[in-house]
């Protein structure tokens, strides 16, 4: 039998993509968004291009994980197939269970505040409203942040949502799912053909 073998390097890289992972679907926004695809997509091709030059085992990964990541990858860029996917359900349901995610507050309201005080909000197009418990941050797109005076801490989020969550998630399975097609073609490749 055939012991797993990991080098301190790779313990560390795969600690070090953990952690990007986590932060990227703790904040959920779109700059997030961007960087976890746009690397994603850099790493499928490069995963071409060491399927081409490698030899032997270390070929066979990478076509593997090439083979799976691409694929899974074009399966949530499509819109009718994405939405049907188990993955795209479990990562709306995880984003929905993430404790301590900011809130999205769309719209206007009258007559008291978040700390359950009874002090009237108004926000202008542009500027800075404070009362004894909060501050209406406003700007000139149109974006507005409730900070609360007491935890001291933002009320609304940074533009993060369900959308950006699910869409960095699937990046990241990306990765999981390319590195177990590697995995597997790795196995096939060294198995004995005549048990196959």
């Amino acid at each position: 039998m055939k012991r797993f073998r990991y080098r301190i390097a790779s313990l560390l890289i795969l600690v070090l993509l953990l952690g990007v992972g986590f932060a990227a679907l703790r904040e959920a926004n779109d700059l997030w968004d961007g960087c976890v695809l746009t690397l994603t997509i850099g790493v499928l091709l490069v995963s071409v291009l060491l399927a081409l030059h490698r030899r032997e085992t270390t070929r066979a990964f990478w076509v593997g994980f090439a083979l799976f990541g691409w694929a899974y990858f074009a399966l949530t860029a499509i819109p009718p197939i994405e939405s049907r996917l188990p993955t795209t359900k479990a990562l709306a349901y995880l984003d929905s269970k993430v404790p301590g995610r900011p809130i999205n507050v769309t719209g206007m309201a009258w007559g008291g505040s978040p700390d359950g005080s009874n002090q009237p909000v108004a926000v202008s197009t542009v500027g800075v409203y404070q009362s004894a418990n909060l501050i209406v941050d406003s700007d000139a797109q149109g974006t507005v942040r409730l900070w609360s005076l007491s935890p001291g801490r933002l009320l609304t989020g940074w533009s993060g949502t369900t959308e950006n969550f699910v869409r960095i998630g699937h990046s990241l399975l990306v990765w999981l799912i390319a590195w177990l097609g590697g995995q597997l073609s790795r196995s096939l490749h060294g198995s004995d053909p005549e048990n196959l």
